[in-house]
């Protein structure tokens, strides 16, 4: 293979970056700028599992401790998380929803529906199902 046979329309990690901004693109029209996908996913975890520690909510939504890190101290600065030493290891904070966090992460709950369809709108729902299933055994999230 050389540079003037490859295909970067066929690479599939070039497609999943390329879908990655998509998705974010369309994040920012359906959501506006208050909040990122990455909040609002640690939003969900945290609403899912309260008093979970920073580095399990890293893991859960699959990015590094500093950048989840960073992602929480914002979270506090917004009002939409707050932190607490954890009572069984003192080196660790436990993470909770705010009220300011619970409202945002109810509007942002309100549309997700809309904001998968955008995302997917040019895929059936078999497809649609199709992708999702096989990003889930990519990622071996199984079931």
């Amino acid at each position: 293979m050389t540079h003037r046979t490859f295909d970067l329309q066929a690479h599939l990690p070039y497609l999943l970056r390329r879908a990655h901004f998509a998705a974010d693109a369309i994040f920012s029209q359906v959501y506006g700028t208050d909040f990122t996908s990455r909040q609002l996913a640690l939003l969900v975890a945290i609403a899912q599992r309260p008093g979970i520690s920073q580095i399990q909510a890293a893991q859960e939504i699959g990015l590094d401790a500093n950048t989840c890190s960073d992602l929480v101290m914002r979270a506090i600065g917004k009002d939409l998380l707050r932190r607490e030493k954890s009572p069984i290891d003192a080196r660790q904070f436990c993470l909770y929803l705010t009220p300011a966090g619970e409202d945002v992460l109810d509007h942002g709950l309100a549309l997700a529906r809309e904001y998968q369809a955008e995302v997917s709108r040019r895929l059936s729902e078999a497809e649609r199902e199709q992708l999702a299933a096989l990003l889930r055994k990519m990622l071996d999230f199984g079931g």
